[in-house]
């Protein structure tokens, strides 16, 4: 008989069961339907617990629903936090790279004034922004200047170029950050 009663019927018939008023053919249809379905034995089983141990079972599950829930929350701010954390480091990191380590500024004004012993340049720095440093690199009549600068700031007032070079041997060309500014056979200042 329990072949052709579902588990939904079954289901229906556990309470009455648990009471005892069901019929003898209906208690036999009943436990075998039991022996052989797992989850209709547990409905069973969890319908015989005591009242006390029902709410403890439901105090329990309602615990760990919170906690999951908890669990989630935390994952979420946690989240959020590292996004934070990532939008704010890419402008910070370029911001101390550009104050401690300076960038070549290519739309400067520059005067170079070369004479037998020495080479000056001069030239006006952006607004905001202060010289470095400069370094000078000669190599077979090629006079190379790079001039690094950084956004000014309290401690490091606005400073424009004034540098002077003396030369190891005869100049025909200075660069300044790769802009060729003069030339010997030009004789003039070339802008960039």
């Amino acid at each position: 008989m329990s072949k052709n009663l579902s588990c939904e019927i079954i289901r229906d018939l556990l309470p009455s069961y648990i009471d005892n008023v069901l019929s003898d053919a209906s208690v036999q249809a009943v436990e075998e339907h039991i022996r052989e379905c797992e989850a209709c034995a547990k409905i069973l089983a969890d319908m015989r617990l005591p009242e006390e141990a029902v709410q403890e079972k439901l105090r329990q599950e309602k615990e760990i629903n919170y906690l999951k829930k908890v669990k989630r929350r935390h994952r979420l701010v946690v989240c959020c936090i590292l996004a934070v954390v990532v939008i704010l480091a890419v402008p910070t990191v370029e911001f101390i790279r550009a104050v401690y380590f300076g960038q070549s500024l290519l739309n400067m004004d520059y005067d170079v004034s070369v004479a037998e012993d020495e080479i000056a340049i001069k030239g006006e720095v952006l607004e905001g922004h202060t010289v470095k440093e400069s370094s000078f690199k000669e190599q077979d009549g090629v006079l190379n200047v790079q001039i690094i600068c950084t956004p000014s700031a309290f401690f490091r007032p606005q400073k424009d170029v004034n540098e002077v070079y003396r030369p190891k041997g005869d100049i025909q060309k200075v660069y300044i950050n790769g802009n060729l500014l003069w030339e010997k056979e030009a004789g003039t200042n070339m802008a960039p």
